[in-house]
Formats: C-alpha cells, sequence, structure tokens
C-alpha cells in the first residue's frame, strides 16, 4: 500500500509529465531561430516547472486541510500560468468552502470554457448552479453532458431534477421516458412519473403508472396496495376490491390488508363484511396492540354508542384478551363496554384486571375510583384512592375520592387534610377546584368550624356561580343555624331554577321559609319536595311534621315523624317528638 507521502510524489510526477508536454506544444508556436526557440523554451520551461510546483504545494495543504494555504498557492499558480484550470477548479472548490460562492462560480466559468469536455468541471459548476438557485443553467449542464455521454442514467436523472425545479413537466417526462428505456421498468420512475401526472390533475396517467408498475412486478403487494388506494380515491372503487384480493394471495398474513378491507366495505356500506375483517385483523398477533387501538379509536369515532355499538365493541375486547392475554388493554376495553351498560361491578373487576398486569395508567386508575363510587362501595374506595394517591402523588383526584371516602366513615379531620393537599395541585381546572372548596365546605360545616365552611363555599360560587349542589348546602346549612337567611332564600332559588325536581333543593327551600316564620308557604314547597321524593326520607318527613305543627296540625304533625323514624336520617329529637306530641327544635 502506497504512502500518503509517495500518493502525492506520483500525483506531482503526473502533473509534471502533464505540464512538460503542454510546455513542448507552445515552444513550437515561438520564433524559429534556434537561439531564440532555446531562450523561449528555457523560460516557458522554468515557468511551467514553478506552476507544476505551485500546483503540487497547494494539493498539499489541501489534503492536510490547510484551505487558506492552499488557496494561496493555486493563486500564484495561475498567475504564472493564468490557463491553468486545474488550478481553477480546485480555488473553486476551496473558495466555495468559504462561502465565497461568486467567485467559486467565476472560476468554474473559466476552467470550463478552457476544457468543456471536462466531465468533472461540468458537473461542479452544474452544482453551483443549482446552490443559487439557477435551474436554468443547472439544466443546461446536464443537456450538454447528455450529448456527449448520451446513455448516462445519472445524467438524466440529474436532468430530471432541474426540470422539476423549473417545472418544466413535459420534458421531464420525456426525460423519464429516456432513463426508463435504460433501465426498464422501476420504482423510482413509476413514482416520480405518477407525482407529476398527479400534480397535474391528470389522474388517469397517475393511475396508469402505477398499474404499469405493478404488472411488471405483480408479486409485490406493495404496488397492488398504492393502485387500491389510487382506486378507492379516484374510482373505479370496485377495482380496488380487485387488487386487495391480489394481496390477500401473496401475503395472506398480513393484517393491514384485512384493515384496508375493512375500510372498503365501511366506504361501501357493508357494515357486517367491514367489521368481520377488522375482525380478523385484530386476531392477528402480527399487528401489535397499540396499533389495534389506534385503529379501532378511529373506527368508532364519532360514533354514538348504541346497544349494536357496544355489542361490537365487547367483541374486540374479548379478541384483545385472547390474543393478547398479558396486556392490559384487553381488559380496559372489556371495562369500558360494561361501564356504558351501567355494570360497573363487571367494570371494576376488568379494571383491577387490567391494573394486575399494568399499575402504571392513571387513567384506569381514576376510573376504577370512580366505579367505587356508582357502587357506593367507600371502604374501596378508601383503599384504591391511597395506592393511587402514591403512584401518582401530583394527580388532585386522588386526594378528591380519598376525602370522600374518609368523609363518608365521619373522619372529617383526615377528609379535610385530603382536600386541602389535593386541591394545590389542581391547575387550569376551575370546575374541579370548585368541587374541592364545595366539599371542604362540608366537612368544615361538620367540624362546626362554620366561618371556614362559608368561606369555602364563597370561593366554590366566585368560580362557578351557578353550582347548584353548593348552593343548596350552603344556604341550608345558613337556615340550620338561623343566619343570613335572605341570603339563603336567594341562593336556595337559584338551586331549584337549576334543578326544578330535586326533592332535597325543595325541601331547603321549605326549611328556609320555615325559619323565617313563613309556615304557609314552607308547607306548599315542602309537600313539593316529598311529591318528587321516591321515597321520602327521613328528614323531609321530620320537617314536614314541623311546618304541620307549627300551622296546628299536631295530630298530623305527629303522623308525620312516626314516618321519618321509620324511613331513617332524623334529628336527635324525633323519639322525643313522638312520645310528648311537642315540637322540639
Amino acid at each position: 500500500m502506497h504512502s500518503m507521502k509517495n500518493t502525492i510524489q506520483i500525483l506531482i510526477i503526473l502533473l509534471f509529465s502533464w505540464y512538460a508536454l503542454a510546455s513542448c506544444s507552445a515552444s513550437k508556436k515561438l520564433a524559429s531561430s534556434p537561439e531564440s526557440i532555446r531562450s523561449a523554451d528555457s523560460a516557458a520551461f522554468a515557468a511551467k516547472r514553478q506552476n507544476t510546483a505551485l500546483f503540487s504545494d497547494g494539493i498539499k495543504e489541501k489534503l492536510a486541510g490547510n484551505d487558506v494555504k492552499a488557496i494561496a498557492k493555486f493563486e500564484q499558480a495561475l498567475k504564472i500560468y493564468p490557463e491553468d484550470h486545474a488550478s481553477m477548479y480546485e480555488l473553486s472548490e476551496l473558495y466555495a468552502r468559504r462561502a465565497r460562492l461568486d467567485e467559486s462560480l467565476e472560476m468554474m466559468k473559466k476552467a470550463v470554457a478552457l476544457n468543456p469536455e471536462n466531465e468533472w468541471y461540468q458537473i461542479r459548476i452544474a452544482q453551483l448552479y443549482k446552490f443559487q438557485g439557477d435551474y436554468e443553467s443547472y439544466a443546461d449542464v446536464y443537456r450538454y453532458l447528455l450529448r456527449l455521454k448520451p446513455g448516462s442514467v445519472e445524467y438524466f436523472s440529474e436532468l430530471s431534477s432541474a426540470l422539476l425545479l423549473l417545472e418544466k413537466y413535459d420534458e421531464a417526462l420525456k426525460v423519464y421516458e429516456e432513463i426508463e428505456k435504460q433501465m426498464g421498468i422501476n420504482e423510482m420512475l413509476s413514482f416520480q412519473k405518477q407525482a407529476i401526472h398527479q400534480s397535474r390533475n391528470d389522474t388517469k396517467n397517475a393511475i396508469a403508472e402505477i398499474e404499469k408498475l405493478s404488472a411488471a412486478f405483480p408479486w409485490e403487494a406493495r404496488y397492488h396496495a398504492i393502485l387500491a388506494e389510487l382506486y378507492m380515491k379516484y374510482g373505479p372503487k370496485e377495482k380496488a376490491l380487485e387488487q386487495y384480493q391480489k394481496i390477500l394471495q401473496i401475503e395472506p398474513s398480513d393484517p393491514y390488508i384485512r384493515i384496508s378491507l375493512a375500510e372498503y366495505y365501511k366506504d361501501a356500506s357493508e357494515n357486517e363484511k367491514a367489521f368481520e375483517e377488522l375482525l380478523l385483523a385484530f386476531a392477528n398477533p402480527e399487528l401489535d396492540i397499540e396499533t389495534k387501538v389506534q385503529i379501532m379509536v378511529l373506527w368508532f369515532e364519532g360514533e354514538t354508542f348504541t346497544v349494536d355499538l357496544n355489542k361490537k365493541a365487547e367483541r374486540i375486547a374479548e379478541i384483545f384478551q385472547q390474543v393478547h392475554p398479558s396486556s392490559p388493554r384487553g381488559f380496559q376495553l372489556m371495562a369500558d363496554v360494561f361501564m356504558r351498560n351501567k355494570d360497573f361491578e363487571n367494570a371494576r373487576t376488568n379494571f383491577l384486571a387490567a391494573l394486575n398486569l399494568d399499575k402504571g395508567v392513571y387513567l384506569v386508575w381514576e376510573s376504577l375510583l370512580f366505579t367505587d363510587i356508582q357502587l357506593e362501595d367507600f371502604e374501596s374506595l378508601g383503599k384504591h384512592a391511597q395506592e393511587a394517591m402514591l403512584l401518582f402523588p401530583e394527580q388532585p383526584l386522588t386526594y378528591l375520592f380519598d376525602g370522600i371516602a374518609k368523609f363518608q366513615f365521619k373522619d372529617y379531620a383526615g377528609a379535610l387534610k385530603s382536600y386541602e393537599t389535593g386541591r394545590k395541585f389542581v391547575v387550569g381546572n376551575d370546575r374541579l377546584l370548585a368541587e374541592f372548596f364545595s366539599n371542604i365546605g362540608d366537612t368544615q360545616h361538620r367540624l362546626d368550624n362554620h366561618p371556614a365552611s362559608d368561606a369555602s363555599y364563597e370561593k366554590a360560587l366566585a368560580i362557578n356561580p351557578v353550582n347548584n349542589l353548593v348552593l343548596n348546602n350552603y344556604a341550608y346549612y345558613l337556615s340550620l343555624r338561623g343566619e343570613n337567611l335572605e341570603k339563603a332564600l336567594k341562593m336556595s332559588e337559584k338551586a331549584i331554577e337549576l334543578e326544578p325536581e330535586n326533592p332535597s333543593y325543595l325541601d331547603t327551600y321549605a326549611w328556609i321559609l320555615y325559619k323565617m316564620g313563613d309556615y304557609e308557604k314552607a308547607l306548599i314547597w315542602i309537600e313539593k319536595s316529598i311529591q318528587f321524593a321516591e321515597p321520602a326520607n327521613g328528614t323531609l318527613l321530620e320537617h314536614y311534621g314541623d311546618i304541620l305543627y307549627k300551622l296546628g296540625r299536631k295530630a298530623e304533625a305527629s303522623e308525620q315523624w312516626k314516618k321519618a323514624r321509620t324511613a331513617g336520617e332524623t334529628s336527635d329529637l324525633i323519639d322525643k317528638k313522638i312520645k310528648d306530641g311537642v315540637l322540639y327544635e
């Protein structure tokens, strides 16, 4: 193997020989006298030797990465021999490296003028034209090179690129035809021609190009797939089905062809066939589960979940569980099916199965907590909320659910701590923040911290002035304390406007009127409340009895108190009221 030093020496010898030959040719043009010939030859030879030496030094500096020194050497070589197109070529490259692009181009123009048949020179100047956006000159260079080398596929390819940049599509198509004659039908050319036809809205020829490609390579399923897409887009759609069937013959285990067929049948309103093809795709283990989930989301996007659609979702979930038993996705999908059917027990079972496989998906935990709420299983709610809080300590909903569970078990201090912690993690969700303040208000009321309770309700209403639950609870607790009854009445009226048949809201309104001494009016509203309650709870019935008593209807009052005791949820005074037949407050 030659060393770099040997390589450079060989280059120098070759260059020296070239310059020696050139000098011999030049010497023939000098005066014919022996002395003048000898003198001229001697001067020319010396200049050539100096030029050659400088060129050689320039190459050395260039190879060493010393571009500035190399430029200086080549420029000196040009001063000695102004027609040194080899130095021009080297300088053009070095100027370009230094971002002296105009000088680079001018240098190449001179080199090309001196040696137009040098292909390397032509290629260099073409690239400079292209870089500077002179696409016409870029094209002209390759037109010239194709006259030098008529069959060059490389030059045809460059010319086609130039013509596309110039938007000369007809000429570009002719160039592609020439390349095709040389190389035969191939993907690159067919796609290029198709792209040109499509850009000109010539769908007929665009399709014809892919038809020709597909016919040339009938075993290539991808070409049939592209052709099918074109038929689906531009018609006739019946031909798309033919292509899909060909793909099935070539690659029967490809799940994507099933998806394409599902789309085809769905577009043709053959929904049952479409769904069966979708199931075949999902039953294929070669299609990864995440892709299946994305396809399913797109498939059902915008659809209203009818009973029939939910049954289809259930079939998909069953396939997911069978084909991907170690993935939680199938259980999540099945849980969603049960949630839509309001079968919260089975939904919870599937959410738990999903979490057993992967505890790291927060939304599954959130869904699980909602099932606990729906089932009123507050023990499980507290347990699951605690687990979720450890895994996702910055998710506010887990603290809300934990607080609700503690509240149900009368651990009001613990509930308050969870609510206060959780609300600090709420960002950009006013509705959730209002929910926290509402629950804090309820909890502070149970702790007899009424100023804090009222302040929390005020914060909740500042966020959402039409929060009917807060309006009702705040009004009711004010009435129990006999405070701000006018304000309480207005809030209760607003809650009833929002939900006019809610028995609890109607009861609150009746009770405020009772506290204000308007017993006749209170009777009207408590009877409305009982009318909408199915059945009436003990609180409503006890209030009914108290109002009747104030109206002097003591026997009826006693009857309602007895019913209240049977229903439950009464005050601690109920037994005394019944025993003595007297209203105690």
